[in-house]
């Protein structure tokens, strides 16, 4: 569907853009790169032409995001892969590719917007490593899923305001992203607390949103060490190879599966470092067979 703009992209009233770049877009692997501006907001990622918007995607509608070799102007290049669901398409999934400057920065904020979950495990790291002040400000908002400036400096009897985003800029968030790689705390203008279904605005809240598992019990899974290779062999029932997303970084894999009715989420630590770039996977009766290129690592 296509939206007629004016000469600008028009943002909603609470609206913020996180990130933009100029890029290219299909939705289609034999139809040609469609040029554009990128856009990822608060609340959806989407192409601008002028006058008018050529793709996008609410951020709760978004599946899944990974990097994927395209051919671009007689060469391959790192693409953006964005799996997203329609409104009037309840049981498909959609994917659209985006050729953009900086890929791996795109990857990152867009799967911190839709896919990441922080978990208690998370958490607890994350706060071993603040001060006491920083320590009360984070556990507030992890307890209350969002809190107001004035909630947050009641907390730690701040002096001022000033010192309370301090901590949250300087502190907080810069620890957070040592920790687990991404800034853990988000201002937002407007949001729906999804638990209560209300609005909430101008308040601090955990990046990344609530999150409900569809694991409740511990999964069937091994790991076989094939020389080079890993080979990870795990049930996963109620799924659709589209919607698995795969997280990897040198000791660990991160494996999220997001349907219309719930979602999973899995860490697994590797017993050897492996190639980041180097995944495949198949899945087939509820079973995912995922194989991992080992690094050769030297004495």
């Amino acid at each position: 569907m296509i939206t007629k703009m004016k000469n600008r992209p028009e943002l909603e009233a609470n609206e913020e853009v996180i990130l933009t770049n100029p890029g290219f877009y299909k939705d289609n692997l034999r139809s040609g790169w469609k040029p554009g501006h990128l856009y990822l907001t608060n609340m959806r990622l989407f192409l601008w032409q002028p006058t008018r918007i050529i793709f996008q995607s609410p951020l709760k509608n978004i599946k899944g995001i990974s990097v994927q070799q395209r051919g671009f102007i007689l060469r391959s290049k790192d693409a953006l892969c964005v799996s997203y669901s329609q409104p009037r398409e309840r049981e498909e999934t959609s994917k659209a590719w985006i050729m953009v400057k900086d890929v791996e920065t795109w990857k990152n904020r867009i799967f911190e917007r839709t896919l990441l979950e922080i978990s208690q495990e998370k958490a607890d790291s994350i706060i071993k490593e603040l001060d006491p002040e920083s320590r009360s400000i984070f556990l507030f908002v992890w307890q209350n899923r969002h809190a107001t400036i004035d909630e947050l400096a009641h907390t730690y009897n701040a002096p001022n305001h000033m010192d309370l985003l301090h901590r949250i800029r300087n502190v907080i968030n810069p620890t957070s992203e040592r920790v687990i790689g991404f800034p853990v705390l988000v201002f937002e203008r407007s949001k729906i607390d999804e638990a209560t279904g209300k609005k909430v605005i101008f308040s601090w809240w955990i990046i990344g949103g609530d999150k409900k598992k569809m694991k409740s019990k511990e999964s069937l899974l091994d790991i076989f060490d094939e020389g080079n290779y890993l080979n990870i062999i795990m049930e996963l029932k109620g799924g659709r190879e589209e919607d698995i997303l795969l997280g990897v970084d040198e000791g660990k894999l991160t494996l999220s599966c997001k349907t219309p009715q719930s979602d999973y989420h899995e860490e697994v630590c590797l017993p050897s470092k492996v190639d980041t770039k180097d995944i495949t996977k198949k899945y087939h009766n509820n079973i995912l067979e995922i194989r991992l290129q080992k690094i050769e690592v030297r004495p």
